[in-house]
């Protein structure tokens, strides 16, 4: 780790085309991250084991944003396609609606869980029926929203709406909306990278073109690496 230090103190600095000198220089960062990770890499899969299962966890939540109408959602599903700031608007919505709901657990007289009491999905079925069908599909944006939150380190009340309104924007909302293609997957992809246990020791894949004679490209995946 030190020898890189010195490489980047002093053989980066003798690159007079600054593009080569980034680039080293982005190898030489990436070979120190390499080294460093196994001194944090217990503590990290513990972490995000962590936020793991605070995701699965029945717990009674708080916003300071109002509760959403019908119309505000369905208008929110209609532009979730129209760019990926509408899609996390869509899913932070329904983290805001979710503390207005009641879907608490329900136990029978021998105090097991028998059930859980209706939240979003009876919402819908009352207010806004012709999403109810969409409920998983629904969920999906939930459950990206939430992963942003734990992602940037947001906790109630404040709603995930205030991540993309405040200025200057969290780093990793900001390389989130930096790519304009609202495609679902590689933003849940990109969350999953920085919050999944499995990924701590791994570096997000590049992305890679289609050969020229077809003409296409793979969607790019916003690289995001976590310095440990």
């Amino acid at each position: 780790m030190v020898d890189i230090g010195v490489a980047v103190r002093d053989t980066v600095s003798k690159f007079t085309n600054p593009t080569k000198r980034a680039a080293l220089k982005q190898k030489l960062m990436r070979d120190l991250r390499v080294l460093r990770r196994p001194f944090y890499y217990a503590r990290e899969t513990e972490r995000r084991r962590e936020l793991a299962a605070a995701r699965r966890k029945v717990a009674r939540r708080t916003t300071s944003a109002p509760m959403p109408t019908p119309e505000e959602v369905l208008a929110a599903w209609n532009a979730r396609k129209e760019s990926r700031e509408a899609m996390i608007r869509l899913g932070g919505m329904l983290q805001d609606l979710e503390c207005y709901v009641d879907n608490n657990l329900r136990f029978d007289e021998f105090g097991n869980v028998s059930g859980r009491n209706g939240g979003i999905k009876e919402w819908l079925h009352e207010r806004l029926p012709e999403l109810h069908p969409k409920y998983k599909t629904l969920m999906r944006y939930k459950a990206m929203a939430m992963r942003l939150r734990q992602a940037t380190d947001t906790k109630d009340p404040k709603p995930t709406s205030a991540l993309l309104d405040e200025r200057p924007r969290h780093d990793i909302v900001a390389t989130i909306l930096a790519e304009s293609k609202p495609v679902f997957t590689q933003v849940f992809a990109t969350l999953e990278y920085l919050l999944s246990p499995k990924t701590v020791f791994l570096d997000a894949d590049k992305p890679k073109s289609r050969s020229k004679e077809q003409g296409l490209r793979k969607p790019k995946v916003p690289i995001m690496r976590r310095n440990l």
